[in-house]
């Protein structure tokens, strides 16, 4: 069989079943009329090759499938760059082809041409260049393999322009695939029983123990084991924002986030604590408020897929380097085998429950603040109406900001998976409205809303003409305040409110999207809410809910400054 460069990866694409790419085209449209020619593979085409990363990463968080996007050399390349860094930093499989000038050109300053691999290789797990059309089956095999196995991560494959243009031979052998490596977690990987048996022993043998869950949860699919042994055990689930879902967030047991930008009750439950199962959670800065919760000291036990992950922030009892599934899957039929263990119970649901009603009725959706209808509009009278609207296995995606505080803190995920998203790795602004787009497609039957602020929504809002062109109708819902309120805060708390390059004039974004063929609906005060979401939630079009926010309000959030100093610094590092 003759193939050409293009055609060669649209066939390995075909034998992994992908369905969709996004990107714009350029000299790698060898690629996409492969596509036309020989394909069901839909090409998804962007108006900016950011938002082709952010639509591949947030099908592939939806879909558990790889996600695959395009560019082409140069410019086009690295305008992939803060989409496929998120990617890397959230742990996403995300597939990006992009082309390179010719190779018997290479290093004459050709017009755009840069060291595009180079630039890359700090931000995927898998970088390299396609020396010879004969190797692209290999070479692509290879990279669906490696994003999926271990800590899953972004993919780039660089092709110069004579090698997707030039014809080899292959064999029927040459595209033979093992499928499961179009899906992720493709391999599950289990630590001896006996350091699991150990570890257990450590929970049953504490007093106070809480199961802390991040995004490797629902990375592998864990959410069923944790709810289980969670109600086995009767222990309080916390989690990060990227954990969300790994419960239902209305779950007796849910205690909701952590960190510093979690609920300030859930923090003094994890500061409480003396023992933590830590499953899927890196314990970065921002979910440990600078490495302070939990406090230093406490015993800790740690599930990764990456071995690299265990105990380097916090020194931990045990590190288990595994799958999150299975190794939660072997301690619940270990505490099976064990009945009398089995049968203790931690807590009364009803004394953590209440902690989540009090927040909810104080702080949350239920209380006084959330119910009034203001002039401008609270955001936490936003975050009442979405969560009134959205059904249980609607699809969330905060963009970076104080608007994925609000939603992270306070929007409950009342569905256990997949239902709740954001660039947590690397904080990417813009990222909401692609990465609708790419879950919509994922999830057709369901809405999926973006949560943005008006300075991330304007960064990348040319997708509006994406999704009315390729008709998904995704709901972006804009708190409109005017300003970088994460910046200004900042400015106000700590530098006595010098304000500098913070403040946009107003942009009634209802009448933008309109501009874009979609629908739209301007919210001045908080008694058009209902009525906007109404419209939003019955509309067969892409549709902006512009809601105009008060200029500042802050969530809950921690001062790092008044926590006491931590000495992890000081911790002996080495595992036990």
């Amino acid at each position: 069989m003759k193939f050409t460069g293009g055609e060669a990866i649209v066939e390995i694409l075909k034998r992994f079943h992908v369905q969709y790419m996004f990107g714009l085209p350029g000299d790698q449209t060898h690629i996409h009329d492969a596509i036309y020619r020989n394909s069901d593979i839909r090409h998804i085409l962007v108006r900016h090759e950011q938002a082709a990363a952010h639509m591949a990463d947030a099908y592939a968080r939806a879909s558990g499938k790889v996600g695959v996007c395009d560019a082409t050399v140069g410019p086009g390349a690295t305008n992939l760059i803060s989409g496929i860094a998120e990617a890397f930093t959230s742990s996403i499989p995300v597939l990006a082809l992009a082309s390179e000038i010719r190779s018997d050109w290479r290093g004459r300053g050709c017009l755009q041409e840069i060291q595009q691999l180079e630039v890359f290789k700090p931000i995927t797990k898998f970088a390299f260049r396609v020396d010879a059309t004969s190797r692209i089956p290999e070479i692509m095999k290879r990279a669906f393999q490696i994003a999926t196995t271990g800590k899953p991560g972004p993919i780039f494959l660089s092709i110069p322009l004579d090698i997707l243009k030039g014809e080899a031979d292959f064999t029927e052998e040459d595209f033979r695939v093992h499928e499961k490596f179009g899906q992720f977690p493709a391999v599950r990987v289990l630590p001896p029983e006996e350091e699991i048996v150990e570890a257990l022993d450590m929970f049953m043998n504490s007093r106070k123990p809480i199961l802390m869950c991040g995004g490797g949860v629902i990375s592998s699919g864990a959410w069923p084991q944790v709810q289980e042994l969670a109600e086995t055990l009767r222990v309080p689930v916390v989690t990060t924002f990227m954990g969300k879902g790994s419960v239902p967030e209305n779950h007796p047991l849910c205690l909701g986030p952590f960190g510093l930008l979690g609920r300030p009750e859930t923090n003094d439950r994890v500061q409480d604590s003396d023992f933590i199962l830590a499953v899927g959670t890196r314990f970065t800065n921002i979910d440990t408020a600078g490495w302070n919760i939990p406090r230093p000291g406490v015993p800790i036990v740690q599930v990764d897929i990456d071995p690299e992950e265990i105990g380097k922030n916090y020194y931990v009892k045990r590190g288990l380097v595994g799958d999150a599934r299975s190794v939660l899957s072997v301690m619940i039929g270990l505490l099976e085998n064990k009945k009398d263990e089995s049968k203790r119970k931690f807590y009364r649901e009803s004394e953590i429950e209440e902690v989540r009603r009090k927040w909810l009725a104080e702080k949350g959706i239920e209380s006084s603040l959330a119910k009034k209808n203001s002039s401008p509009v609270h955001p936490l009278q936003v975050i009442r109406g979405l969560r009134h609207y959205m059904g249980p296995d609607d699809i969330i995606i905060c963009d970076s900001g104080f608007n994925q505080i609000w939603g992270g803190q306070y929007f409950e995920v009342n569905s256990p998976g997949r239902t709740y998203m954001g660039p947590r790795g690397f904080g990417v602004m813009g990222f909401s409205l692609p990465a609708a787009i790419g879950a919509k497609l994922a999830c057709p039957d369901r809405k999926v809303v973006a949560l943005c602020g008006d300075g991330g929504f304007a960064m990348t809002l040319q997708e509006l003409e994406t999704a009315k062109r390729i008709g998904t109708p995704i709901i972006a819902c804009i708190m409109n305040n005017k300003n970088l309120e994460y910046v200004k805060a900042n400015q106000r708390n700590l530098y006595g409110s010098r304000f500098i390059s913070v403040d946009f004039t107003d942009i009634n974004f209802a009448k933008v999207a309109q501009a874009f063929g979609c629908d739209g609906f301007r919210v001045e005060d908080g008694i058009h809410l209902d009525e906007a979401f109404k419209q939003a939630f019955q509309s067969a079009l892409p549709f902006v809910v512009d809601i105009r926010t008060l200029e500042s309000a802050e969530p809950d959030r921690i001062s790092v400054q008044t926590l006491p100093k931590s000495d992890s610094g000081s911790q002996d590092r080495k595992e036990d």
